[in-house]
C-alpha cells in the first residue's frame, strides 16, 4: 500500500524539485498550481525567496513582483488556444457552426483556401497551414521584441487571400500553427459580432466565474502583472497579438487558470458541461515531421538531453483533442491533457488527469528557449512531473503527495 508523505512536505518536495531550476534567476516570479478534487495548494516565488530556498545573498527585486502568489498575472502565450478551442467547441454545441464546415464557406479572407482547411483542423494543427505567415517579416522587424504587434489584419487577410488553394503535405497531421489558431479566434468572434477578447469573456470567462483572465487589464491588474525576462535575465516587453489572438494573447492568474482546468476535469459542475466536454476526445494521432532546422534543432535538443540524463519526466504523445494536447505518462499508467506556453519573457503550463481529478499549473516570468529545449528543466516538464509525484505508482518504498486539508 502506499504511504503518503505528510502534507506538510508538499511545499519541500517541490522546492526540492525547482531548486536547480530557478537557482540563478535574479528577478524570479514563479507560481504553482495544484488542484485534487476539491482541494487546492498555490505557491508562489519571488526574488527573496528564491535567494532563501538556494541560499544565494539577497538580489535587489528590480522589475519582479517580490512575492508572487495566485493572483499574479502572467502571459499564458498557447495555452490561449484551449480557450479558444474552448469557446469552438460552445459554438458548436449551440448549433451555431459545424466543425467540418470549410473557412472558404466563411467569408471573403478565407475564400482561397482549400476545403481541406475545416474549422477542427484549425483547432487540432491539422490543416496544413504553416506555423506562422510568411508575410510576418516586416513586423517582426518594427520590433523584435514584440514580433506579433504590427502584423494587422489585413496583413493576414492580404497572407490568406493569397494561399494558392491546395492542400499541403503536412494536411490532415498535426503540425503546430500559431496562424491557424489565430485564424479561428478571429473566426469565432466574427460570428459573436464581437472582439476575441469580448467573445472569451461574454461565453467562457463569465460562464467559469473567471475575473482575471484577459488580454486587456485594468490599472488594478497591470500592478499585479509579472515583468516578463529572457533568458539572460534582462527584462522584455509584454506582447500584443491583435491580428492572431486566439493563438496567445491572453493573461490569467494560477488561481483562474485551475478553475479553467477544474471545469475541465468536472464539467457538469458548469453551465458550459457539454462543450468542455467536447474538446476531450482523441481526433488526430500523427504527428507532421518538423520542417527543415526546426526538426533538425529538436533531434540534436533531444538527443543531448538523452545523452546527459536530463529526462525530468517520460512521456508518450497520444494526439490531440480540440486544443488539448494528450499525452501518456508510463509511470503512473495516466493519460494526462495538457498544454503549454509562452511568450518572450513569460513560460506556463496547465495538464489534468480526469480519473483522479488531479490538475497543475506553472507560471514563470522567464521566456527561456534554450534550456527548455536542451534542458532538465521547463514549466511542462515540471508540471508533468508534479503530476507523476501526485500519483507514484503502489509500488513497495514508493510515495505520493497530498494537499493539505
Amino acid at each position: 500500500m502506499t504511504t503518503a508523505i505528510a502534507t506538510t512536505s508538499l511545499k519541500t518536495e517541490i522546492e526540492t524539485l525547482i531548486k536547480p531550476w530557478i537557482a540563478k534567476k535574479a528577478h524570479i516570479n514563479l507560481v504553482i498550481g495544484i488542484v485534487q478534487g476539491n482541494k487546492r495548494w498555490v505557491q508562489g516565488w519571488g526574488p527573496s525567496d528564491m535567494a532563501a530556498l538556494t541560499g544565494a545573498a539577497p538580489q535587489p527585486v528590480g522589475e519582479a513582483i517580490a512575492h508572487p502568489d495566485g493572483n499574479t498575472l502572467f502571459e499564458i502565450g498557447s495555452l490561449t488556444k484551449v480557450f479558444t478551442a474552448s469557446l469552438l467547441s460552445l459554438l458548436v454545441e449551440r448549433q451555431q457552426l459545424q466543425l467540418t464546415t470549410p473557412l472558404n464557406q466563411l467569408g471573403h479572407p478565407y475564400q482561397a483556401l482549400p476545403d481541406t482547411v475545416t474549422l477542427e483542423s484549425l483547432a487540432t494543427h491539422t490543416s496544413g497551414l504553416p506555423r506562422l505567415p510568411d508575410n510576418m517579416k516586416s513586423a517582426y522587424e518594427k520590433d523584435p521584441q514584440n514580433p506579433y504587434a504590427a502584423y494587422s489584419f489585413a496583413d493576414l487577410h492580404d497572407y490568406l487571400q493569397n494561399h494558392n488553394g491546395r492542400p499541403t503535405k503536412t494536411t490532415g497531421m498535426i503540425s503546430y500553427s500559431n496562424l491557424g489558431a489565430g485564424v479561428l479566434g478571429n473566426i469565432l468572434a466574427a460570428q459573436l459580432g464581437q472582439s476575441y477578447e469580448e467573445a472569451v469573456i461574454d461565453q467562457i470567462c463569465n460562464a467559469l466565474k473567471l475575473s482575471d483572465t484577459r488580454v486587456t487589464l485594468n490599472p488594478e491588474q497591470k500592478i499585479r502583472l509579472a515583468m516578463g525576462y529572457l533568458e539572460d535575465g534582462k527584462p522584455t516587453p509584454y506582447w500584443d497579438l491583435p491580428a492572431l489572438a486566439g493563438a496567445g494573447a491572453l493573461r490569467s492568474t494560477a488561481h483562474d487558470l485551475l478553475t479553467f482546468i477544474t471545469a475541465h476535469m468536472r464539467p457538469e459542475q458548469t453551465p458550459i458541461a457539454q462543450a468542455l466536454s467536447n474538446t476531450h476526445p482523441l481526433r488526430y494521432k500523427t504527428l507532421a515531421p518538423a520542417p527543415g532546422l526546426l526538426g533538425l534543432l529538436g533531434w540534436v535538443a533531444g538527443g543531448a538531453r538523452r545523452l546527459r540524463g536530463a529526462i525530468l519526466v517520460r512521456t508518450v504523445f497520444q494526439g490531440v483533442g480540440l486544443g488539448w494536447f494528450i499525452d501518456y505518462l508510463p509511470s503512473i499508467e495516466h493519460r494526462v491533457y495538457t498544454h503549454t506556453g509562452g511568450t518572450g519573457g513569460h513560460r506556463s503550463f496547465f495538464g489534468f488527469i480526469p480519473e483522479t481529478q488531479t490538475g497543475v499549473v506553472v507560471l514563470s516570468n522567464y521566456g527561456e528557449i534554450l534550456s527548455t529545449m536542451f534542458g532538465q528543466y521547463s514549466t511542462g516538464s515540471v508540471g508533468l512531473k508534479i503530476l507523476e509525484m501526485l500519483h507514484q505508482a503502489d509500488q513497495p518504498g514508493d510515495a505520493k503527495l497530498s494537499l493539505p486539508l
